[in-house]
């Protein structure tokens, strides 16, 4: 067996540099921590994680006890909590009862010498006793879940007085007599709940209960659809709906009643079964979160109760069409998706959708056409064209239907100033909500020798750039270093392609340094902070890679494909990282200066449409929970999902919290404080004109750029204004 003796021997160093280096402390050079890892390497030497933390005294592993993961729910609570976990350095134990108690209890007296940090259980004992008498652990730390054990002091669970009331609403709409309940054994406290609270709330029906453990459940299945004649059946999990439906298949010649079962929150449909959803996802990442704040915190909070997420609000009424209509948009991961699902909307109403795609400039060319935007029923406009344009083109959407109005409520304020209102009238829907977010490579941001690298130097630490001068200095560290971790690697890219994308890459340093573009009446930089940023941006072009594109997606792809340390970019371009092979490596930061630029677009009627109703059947098809979520999945975003906390969309999204949070932050200046709009497409050209022709220049005369590009925009002030 490999020692540490043997590495230092090996490499000609102390003991102490050894230790230094494996447990990454100490004042180490560079050189030396490159010759340990590789000398330990060759000797096959492997640094035992949970011996070190035996030695440090300071346990991080987390057990879970679980009936098993047969079922969807458990499997997707342990999932999430397994990644939340890991990504805090904890470790989780799993154990599965199959709900029998015996079990458990020889799982407790097992779990005694691993010493754990906490405990989350989904119990089948009938008193949290067991648990305290048992371990030494804090009883603040032990988490009961879903079933409320008797004594138990921290509980946890959904809302599942809530899931039988609901139920049963949903079934007195129907002139159904005879409804079936397939449940877990009622001594588990959230299976009594749900069956108290529905049969206090079901109107007129004959209800039959059948209770079930997991041991008997498929001959359950049969003896309950061989009894009796049901027009519903309710299940309170996804394994007995599905032993329900072979049971028909195989065991009855009677139709298939209607089925309703309450499931995790995750991609799923099924034309047998409609779902009740609770984000189990989203639970078990909670739990863990929760459990470590206990493990630090002296007052212990003691039970929290889960919202469901219930029925999705599904377009169960389509209304039926035989017309056509035409939609206007651009490239981006949103439309592509868009593209996938239209045949949904297609199918159900009756509608074909004509959907043209063309660049953002060309769409800002057909709304200049007096003529040409009235072509297109429904347009989506980038933007920073909403306030200048909204009024021209769009309708305004307060008051055009019931379920459009329901929508327009739900989007908080903070959006809808920007991607929905103009002066508080609402002319559009936000689309794919968008904000500038840095992206970085964890892996080499928390290499130990880079970090001794860039010390030596720079002597500085190694951080997340919070400014742009820390930021550059990072990319010129990188773009200058030679040794194995970075030398093929571009510390960031950046996109030129034209004069928009440019200038949005100056702003947001412009921005990060308190600028303003709007001042009082005027459209004016601040000419000493303006030179400022104009240095920022200079050195950043110089030390990137650039990419003369006007699409952000190459800028990213450059991120992906493992070619740069960072890239800054604008998040509705930013899915394909959550499918990239290094999805696991990459850290998430707010932009240096904390004040992104905001993105993506709005969708709206057009004034002139002969498609009105058509066109308010495609906005509320689109803007339901449904289609969100498969717009989500395919890699777009809509504002119903970036508002959303389900696990699925953070699975798939992992900075969506983040951007959440961020966005109020977020910065694009449209309109002056007393309403007036101006034409910001416009406006940002200029500035974006002349920083295209300053970074071509080998020494740039900043003092006279500002200069250059007030006068324009004072000379243009006229036609980027409306007047009052």
């Amino acid at each position: 067996m490999v020692t540490i003796l043997d590495i230092a021997k090996a490499a000609g160093v102390s003991h102490g540099t050894v230790s230094n280096v494996l447990n990454g402390k100490g004042n180490v050079s560079s050189k030396k921590m490159e010759l340990v890892l590789r000398v330990a390497e060759e000797l096959g030497y492997n640094l035992n994680k949970n011996a070190k933390l035996l030695r440090s005294g300071d346990s991080q592993t987390i057990i879970m006890i679980l009936p098993t993961l047969a079922l969807e729910e458990y499997a997707t609570f342990y999932e999430s909590a397994l990644k939340e976990a890991t990504a805090r350095g904890y470790h989780v134990n799993l154990y599965c009862t199959y709900d029998n108690p015996i079990k458990e209890v020889e799982i407790i007296k097992e779990i005694i010498k691993e010493r754990p940090s906490g405990i989350i259980t989904v119990s089948s004992l009938e008193d949290a006793n067991e648990y305290y008498n048992q371990l030494t652990i804090n009883k603040n730390d032990i988490i009961f879940i879903n079933r409320h054990v008797e004594n138990a002091l921290e509980y946890i669970s959904f809302d599942f007085k809530q899931v039988g009331v609901d139920m049963a609403n949903y079934l007195n709409h129907f002139n159904k007599k005879t409804i079936g309940v397939f449940t877990d054994e009622a001594k588990y406290s959230n299976e009594s709940d749900f069956i108290s609270s529905f049969l206090n709330q079901v109107n007129n029906k004959d209800i039959v209960i059948s209770q079930s453990n997991m041991a008997h459940e498929y001959e359950n299945a049969f003896n309950m659809m061989q009894n009796t004649s049901f027009d519903f059946i309710i299940t309170t999990n996804v394994s007995k709906a599905v032993k329900l439906l072979k049971a028909y298949h195989y065991g009855s010649s009677k139709p298939l009643p209607e089925m309703i079962a309450l499931a995790p929150f995750k991609n799923t449909y099924s034309n047998e079964i409609l779902y009740y959803f609770q984000d189990y996802g989203y639970l078990g990442e909670s739990v863990v979160k929760k459990i470590i704040l206990n493990i630090h915190l002296k007052n212990k909070s003691h039970a929290k109760i889960y919202h469901n997420i219930g029925f999705l609000n599904k377009h169960l009424n389509y209304s039926k069409f035989d017309s056509q209509m035409n939609i206007l948009t651009i490239e981006s991961p949103t439309t592509e998706a868009l593209k996938k699902i239209i045949p949904h909307f297609e199918k159900n109403t009756n509608i074909h959708v004509n959907l043209v795609i063309k660049k953002t400039s060309e769409i800002f060319e057909i709304i200049k056409d007096d003529e040409a935007w009235k072509n297109y029923d429904i347009i989506r406009l980038d933007v920073v064209g909403l306030s200048w344009y909204g009024q021209k083109i769009y309708k305004n959407l307060q008051g055009l239907n019931h379920n459009m109005d329901r929508v327009l409520e739900n989007i908080p304020y903070f959006l809808k100033d920007y991607y929905a209102n103009i002066n508080d009238v609402t002319y559009a829907l936000p689309f794919d909500i968008s904000i500038q977010m840095l992206f970085y490579r964890k892996d080499i941001f928390e290499n130990e020798i880079v970090k001794r690298k860039y010390f030596e130097k720079t002597k500085s630490e190694l951080k997340i750039p919070t400014n742009f001068n820390t930021y550059n200095e990072i990319l010129k560290f990188i773009n200058e270093s030679d040794f194995d971790l970075v030398k093929e690697l571009n510390g960031a890219s950046m996109i030129t392609g034209n004069a928009g994308t440019i200038a949005t890459e100056y702003l947001l340093r412009y921005y990060s340094l308190k600028g303003v573009l709007l001042n009082d009446s005027e459209i004016k930089l601040d000419e000493s902070i303006a030179k400022d940023a104009m240095k920022l941006l200079y050195e950043s072009y110089r030390n990137s890679n650039v990419v003369d594109t006007n699409w952000w997606g190459e800028e990213v792809k450059s991120f992906v494909d493992g070619k740069s340390a960072m890239v800054i970019g604008f998040m509705n371009h930013l899915s394909v990282v959550s499918q990239s092979n290094i999805k696991d490596s990459i850290g998430i930061a707010n932009v240096p200066g904390d004040t992104p630029l905001l993105g993506g677009g709005i969708l709206g009627i057009t004034k002139n449409t002969h498609k009105l109703n058509e066109s308010i059947e495609f906005l509320n098809w689109l803007n339901s929970n449904e289609i969100s979520e498969q717009i989500t999945l395919l890699g777009g975003n809509t504002a119903t999902y970036f508002l959303s906390n389900s696990s699925v969309v953070q699975t798939m999204y992992p900075w969506l919290n983040k951007a959440k949070k961020t966005i109020m932050n977020g910065k694009r200046e449209s309109a002056f404080e007393n309403g007036q709009s101006i034409d910001l497409k416009q406006a940002e050209e200029v500035i974006g004109k002349y920083m295209l022709q300053l970074l071509e220049e080998e020494q740039p005369d900043y003092d006279q750029y500002a200069v250059k590009i007030n006068e324009e925009l004072e000379m243009k002030q006229g036609n980027l204004v409306t007047q009052h």
